[in-house]
């Protein structure tokens, strides 16, 4: 696929453009729609007699292109006829403006390929990782040159990323020869691969390693499935390049910065509810495995596809032996399921330790609520990607903890990365 970009030349804010033509085309119309009320006519029909709504119309046809073919105005008074002329040399004026710059967005793509590019960064994805890293990035660096390659034409953050961001945005297949080779990336201060697709991330990163063997160790990959990880990690491409998992990151500050805290404050082993147990849950066990072994005595996991997930742990990194697991097939939001958990709650003395990590926020944040109705004295975690207000809120008003999943990556990524 050919790759499309686009960049201004400066920070500007994206509706300036909308509210000066907006604003002619209004003071336009109502100059021509003026006139002919206050009784000018025109030379090729006559608009005698006409309510307001026809001459509206005959106003807004001014603005097409060629304009409707009404003769020139006559008659009426002197002001009435200027008003008239201004909106017949105006409207075109309007009108050609607008297809220019339609023209001129179209004509960006083909000024980029003539930029040189050098020191700059190129981003992988438009997603919500790669606008994480986007925004830390310019809170470093204000003049970097951020080139976003994406797949998806309609992405609705590319508006974003031009106009506040100041990104060049190219569309097209980060893994595609043709696009890799107007990226200049034997120039690049850093390649960043953070789309959702790890085997695309490492793909690329393989194919830039060819291409441009210098950039070896300013490639960042982010590989999500920890098993992804652990099988490549021997590889040549793992050699060359960072490869992170924002879980990982995000887990770790969970479980050092919350959870071990709420264990040692309690007298007895905590029961941990893992609700979710995803990517996100599934690497929250493995820090608490590796990181708080003796201070939980059982866990139970609960998710849609439980038992899936748990032999895929176990087979990827294996359950520890010093806890007790109940694994639980079944909805988040099903109370039949709840009443399973409950049954585990009750043989433990202190309250339990609820995670609600799975990948739906409003999932998660509808299981807390109704968690804290039955427990309240419980330490209950809902888990969304980035800060909501609504959340946050509610949150507070029934004492659960809230944590930005997208926040606690952004914290973890290293300042070398910048």
């Amino acid at each position: 696929m050919s790759p499309t970009a686009g960049r201004p030349p400066r920070a500007r804010s994206p509706f300036g453009p909308l509210v000066w033509r907006g604003s002619a085309f209004v003071a336009v119309f109502l100059a021509g729609f003026a006139g002919l009320m206050v009784g000018v006519d025109v030379s090729e029909r006559s608009l005698v007699g006409v309510g307001a709504a026809e001459k509206a119309y005959y106003a807004l046809g001014l603005f097409v292109l060629g304009g409707l073919d009404i003769g020139t105005p006559v008659g009426g008074p002197t002001f009435g006829r200027a008003l008239l002329w201004i909106a017949y040399f105006g409207a075109p004026f309007v009108t050609a403006s607008a297809l220019l710059e339609a023209v001129a967005r179209l004509v960006r793509p083909l000024a980029f390929r003539a930029r040189p590019l050098n020191a700059h960064v190129v981003v992988a994805g438009a997603g919500r990782l790669s606008r994480l890293y986007i925004r830390r990035l310019r809170a470093h660096d204000q003049r970097r040159t951020i080139v976003v390659v994406e797949q998806d034409a309609q992405h609705p953050s590319f508006r974003q990323l031009r106009d506040v961001h100041r990104c060049v945005v190219v569309v097209g297949d980060i893994t595609n020869d043709d696009v890799l080779g107007r990226l200049r990336l034997d120039r690049a201060h850093k390649v960043m691969l953070l789309t959702g697709d790890d085997f695309v991330n490492l793909d690329a990163a393989a194919k830039v390693l060819r291409r441009a063997p210098d950039v070896a160790g300013r490639i960042v990959a982010h590989v999500s499935d920890p098993e992804f990880i652990s099988r490549t990690a021997k590889s040549s491409v793992a050699a060359g390049c960072t490869i992170f998992n924002g879980h990982e990151f995000a887990a770790t500050k969970l479980v050092q910065d919350h959870l071990i805290g709420r264990f040692k404050s309690t007298e007895t082993l905590d029961l941990v509810v893992l609700a979710g147990f995803g990517r996100f849950g599934q690497t929250v066990l493995d820090q608490l495995q590796s990181r708080a072994s003796g201070s939980f005595g059982e866990v139970v996991i609960i998710d849609t596809n439980a038992s899936l997930h748990a032999r895929s742990f176990d087979d990827r990194i294996g359950f520890a032996t010093d806890y007790e697991r109940t694994v639980l097939d079944g909805d988040l939001r099903d109370p039949e399921l709840w009443e399973w958990v409950d049954r585990a709650i009750q043989e433990h003395e202190d309250p339990p330790v609820i995670v609600l990590g799975s990948g739906h926020d409003g999932t998660n944040l509808q299981a807390a609520l109704t968690a804290k109705d039955q427990y309240a004295e419980a330490f209950i975690v809902v888990r969304s990607f980035q800060e909501s207000p609504f959340t946050a809120e509610i949150a507070r008003e029934v004492g659960v903890f809230d944590f930005h999943l997208g926040e606690l990556i952004a914290e973890g990524m290293p300042p070398d990365w910048f």
